[in-house]
């Protein structure tokens, strides 16, 4: 029954749908990904955000959002250019998406535009420099981080 749903959202957000052990993952654009979180978060007992996790995977930044039900997950994953690292905040219809977009964007870099904690450090000390790259990046040198900070 899941799957079905899932296949026809797919189909209607111009993404793809695959299947990973218990999990579905269901790939969509960055300006799809709004729309296919709230779409999830209205199947039958997917409602619950677990978390919203990133991983660079070279030229981009692959961004996604975990749901769960009992024993079964399905995750709205959508990648982003390192050059352009924008995606739109599902906060406002999920709430409990706030912090968890705050800790991607000081681990990776990726704004989440309309998430009003994207002016602030929530993981990131203070001293952090500005110019270094987001601490989970392949970029990020934590020698070269270190020594920015001033802690060696």
């Amino acid at each position: 029954m899941i799957e079905e749903e899932l296949s026809a959202m797919a189909a209607e957000l111009s993404g793809k749908l695959s299947r990973v052990r218990k999990s579905f993952v269901l790939q969509v654009s960055p300006e799809k990904v709004k729309d296919a979180c709230q779409h999830v978060s209205q199947l039958d007992g997917y409602y619950h955000l677990s978390t919203v996790t990133g991983a660079d995977m070279g030229d981009k930044i692959s961004v996604m959002y975990h749901f769960w039900k009992g024993k079964e997950f399905v995750t709205v994953e959508a990648d982003v250019p390192k050059s352009d690292r924008h995606l739109p905040s599902i906060s406002s219809e999920l709430p409990s998406a706030l912090l968890y977009e705050a800790e991607v964007k000081d681990l990776l870099g990726v704004v989440f535009d309309g998430n009003p904690l994207m002016g602030t450090r929530l993981l990131l000390p203070d001293i952090y420099p500005e110019d270094a790259p987001p601490p989970l990046t392949k970029e990020a040198d934590p020698e070269k981080i270190r020594k920015m900070m001033e802690l060696e």
